[in-house]
This record gives structure tokens, C-alpha cells and sequence, in this order.
């Protein structure tokens, strides 16, 4: 077993589901990592916990149920963290949600709720983290961004492609206030990729858009994002930060 994250704390939000923060999550402790795993749904969660410590020691999965966008969960996920393992090592924000509507029908209510997860949810974790990555002798943010940021679809994703967008700009100032404490951020920029629940969520029309602007002419996978996102959590990527990295795209 590669243990490149032996000594590692890494969180993931939004881990329970079929994309790229499950993946990431089960990388992560396959490469040695403890890992605290998050996710709105209870029930999702405790189907991923029992997955997960059916392989390793229970001590080294923390999964807790929790709002991402919701201030208090957040900071309450953060002190479970610091009572269990004393530092964070590793922070991945892979939360986000995308409600597609035309823009002028995009009420306010829509707005900020892909707003409050795609990219208030970051925000939120980084800054309850920022105490904690501080205690760690490598920290790394890697936030999970969209292709959407740079070139979204014609057809009802503004309020996501505004909040991805917000993603970078977040991460760029991360990591420029975080120089001052070796506080390394990144993001991933991923195309579609492709998981099982998007079938039933995703309008047919979205899909084939963005299959059209694939170059490599398929979809990406969850675990060719996660390969990226552990590099830049990983020391490998000791010297990188500020950077967006486009995945599939």
C-alpha cells in the first residue's frame, strides 16, 4: 500500500455521495490518512462509515452529519476534529450544488442556496480549519472548482457558474494569506464527470453540452480528479499553490 498520507489528518466534505469527494475520501485512507468524512445526509454517511471501517481501524474514520453551508454545524464539525486528532492536515471542499434555471428565472431563494454551498461552504471551512492547518507541518486546501467557473453552459447555470468562479478567488487569497503560515490552497477545475446519480439529476441536453467541449472526447471519472487532488495535497506539490488545475476539461 502506497503511505504517503501515513501521518496525515485530512477532512472531505460531501463524501457520502457518488462523486468526486467519496473518491477522494477512500484514496486517501486506502494512501494511509486518517480521514474525517462529511456529508449532509445521515444516512448516506453511515452507509460510507461502515464501508470505510470495514477496512481500517475505526479510529481512523470520524464521519459526522452535517450542513455545510450552516455556520454552526461547521464550527462544531471543526471541535469534534480538534477533540479527536488535535490538528487538520489536509482540507478538501469537494461541497457544491448546481440548481439549473434560465437566469431570468432565478429567484433569489435559488440564488443563494447554490451560492451558500458551492462557495460560502468553502469559505466556512477553511476558515474554522485555518486554526488547526496552522498546527500542521504541511497544510494543504485543495477546493473543488468547475469548468462552469471559466466557460458555462448556455442554458441555466449562472448562480453555480457565479459560485465556482467565487471558488478561485477564494483559493488564490487563501493562499496568499496562508504563505505566512506554509498554508498551501489549490483547486481543481473539472469538466463532467460522470457518476451514477447524475443519470437521474442532470437534464439529458446539459450532458451532451458539455460532452461536446470534452476534448479528450469522454467523460471524467471521480478518480481521475482525486488523482490530481492528492498530488496537491500531497508533499509532491510542495511548491504549488494559488493554483487551478483543470481535470477532463
Amino acid at each position: 500500500m502506497n503511505d504517503r498520507f501515513s501521518k496525515t489528518v485530512a477532512m472531505v466534505n460531501a463524501a457520502a455521495g457518488a462523486g468526486i469527494g467519496g473518491a477522494v475520501a477512500r484514496r486517501l485512507l486506502g494512501e494511509g490518512a486518517s480521514v474525517i468524512v462529511t456529508d449532509i445526509s445521515p444516512r448516506r454517511l453511515e452507509r460510507l462509515r461502515a464501508e470505510l471501517t470495514a477496512t481500517v481501524p475505526e479510529e481512523r474514520v470520524l464521519a459526522r452529519a452535517v450542513d455545510a453551508a450552516d455556520e454552526a454545524g461547521v464550527t462544531g464539525l471543526f471541535a469534534d476534529v480538534d477533540a479527536a486528532f488535535g490538528r487538520l492536515d489536509v482540507l478538501v471542499n469537494s461541497v457544491g450544488l448546481n440548481r439549473l434555471a434560465p437566469f431570468p428565472d432565478t429567484d433569489l431563494d435559488t440564488w443563494n442556496r447554490v451560492i451558500g454551498t458551492s462557495l460560502t461552504a468553502h469559505f466556512l471551512h477553511a476558515r474554522a480549519a485555518w486554526p488547526l492547518l496552522r498546527r500542521s507541518a504541511a497544510p494543504s486546501v485543495v477546493n473543488v472548482s468547475s469548468l462552469a467557473s471559466e466557460s458555462p453552459a448556455p442554458f441555466g447555470e449562472v448562480a453555480y457558474a457565479a459560485a465556482k468562479a467565487g471558488v478561485l478567488g477564494l483559493t488564490r487569497a487563501l493562499a496568499a494569506e496562508g504563505s505566512r503560515d506554509g498554508i498551501r490552497a489549490n483547486a481543481v477545475v473539472p469538466g463532467l464527470i460522470w457518476n451514477d446519480s447524475l443519470t437521474k439529476a442532470v437534464d439529458p441536453d446539459y450532458v451532451q453540452a458539455y460532452r461536446a467541449r470534452q476534448p479528450l472526447g469522454r467523460d471524467g471519472d471521480p478518480d481521475e480528479v482525486a488523482d490530481v487532488i492528492l498530488f496537491l495535497a500531497s508533499p509532491e506539490s510542495r511548491h504549488v499553490t494559488g493554483q487551478a488545475i483543470r481535470v477532463a476539461a
